[in-house]
């Protein structure tokens, strides 16, 4: 009796004791996928964006709506209802996208069909798509799109030890906060061409910024990025330098531009983007310099219909499509 009382008073504490999450949420399973090379890696948590404002504004947009459904009738999915999260990565050469969702019911097989889309096996994967670009479904609830060469040798290392970002990234993303619906992490240091950028000829403030920017470039080492759209917009970018003097100069070189964006802004675009500008904080704190910005829905909202183009006009007797 005693035992069983010491047990359901064990099991009565530990429900007790639920941790909340303080970092963002990441598929371990896409994680894993993602090769050690990797230079830049981003997320998108599309299931927990799917109750936010931003992304009904996103469904509202002429002609998304459309092309989505086109994807529903020609895939065994609708990404609007099914798909969780996506990565995107790139080794400085190639880019990959990552994708988990229901892509098929009941685990059955993921379909594709469209004109030119080939059933490809290599080593008992299946392989949608042609000799230039395909969908690898490592399963009927991950797809990974990329160069088909690149698919194969992805293939073809899927049991090397070496799965899964550097340490370095893995820790930066740690940190990125449990609400972030973006998220973006890079080895500046890494990047090709980053330290040897050209400082072009432009005139104006994005020329000065452009010249400066190869110096700045030196000293940063990991670049990181998150939004929430949680409740309107909450952006942080970070970027961490080799010495308290890269930080300072890359604290300055934003603050400069927030300044003199300021001062550029157009008179009939000022009232939209100015509260953008006026909830822009720069920060440093030794090495890293931080920018973050906040912005309310109605906000927001305001700035998305201004850089939302205008639906195209149809030459008369034309229907639309």
């Amino acid at each position: 009796m005693l035992i069983r009382f010491f047990l359901i008073a064990l099991l009565v504490a530990a429900g007790g004791c639920k941790r909340e999450r303080t970092s963002v949420a990441v598929d371990a399973a896409l994680l894993t996928l993602v090769p050690g090379d990797t230079v830049a890696l981003g997320g998108m948590r599309v299931k927990a964006m799917r109750g936010t404002a931003a992304w009904k504004k996103l469904l509202e947009q002429p002609g998304v709506n459309a092309r989505l459904d086109r994807m529903a009738e020609e895939t065994s999915f609708d990404p609007r209802k099914v798909l969780w999260e996506v990565l995107w990565s790139t080794d400085g050469k190639e880019s990959l996208v990552y994708a988990r969702g229901e892509f098929a019911p009941m685990g059955l097989e993921p379909k594709i069909e469209r004109e030119g889309i080939l059933r490809m096996n290599y080593r008992g994967a299946m392989l949608l798509g042609n000799e230039e670009n395909a969908v690898w479904f490592v399963n009927s609830s991950t797809g990974i799109f990329g160069h088909t060469a690149k698919l194969r040798a992805m293939i073809d290392a899927r049991d090397s030890a070496k799965a899964g970002p550097a340490e370095a990234m893995r820790e930066r993303i740690a940190k990125f906060p449990p609400n972030a619906h973006f998220w973006l992490v890079a080895d500046a240091a890494a990047l090709p061409g980053a330290q040897n950028l050209e400082a072009g000829s432009e005139g104006g403030m994005a020329g000065n910024f452009l010249r400066n920017l190869p110096k700045l470039m030196q000293s940063v080492r990991m670049a990181t990025m998150h939004v929430s759209l949680e409740d309107g917009l909450a952006l942080e970018a970070a970027a961490s330098c080799d010495s308290e003097t890269g930080g300072r100069q890359v604290h300055d070189a934003l603050k400069g531009m927030v300044g003199l964006a300021r001062i550029a802004l157009p008179e009939k675009q000022r009232s939209v983007l100015l509260p953008l500008l006026d909830a822009t904080e720069v920060t440093q704190l030794g090495g890293d310099a931080t920018l973050r910005t906040r912005l309310t829905v109605e906000q927001f909202e305001n700035i998305q219909a201004l850089l939302t183009p205008p639906p195209k006009k149809l030459a008369p007797g034309k229907a639309s499509e």
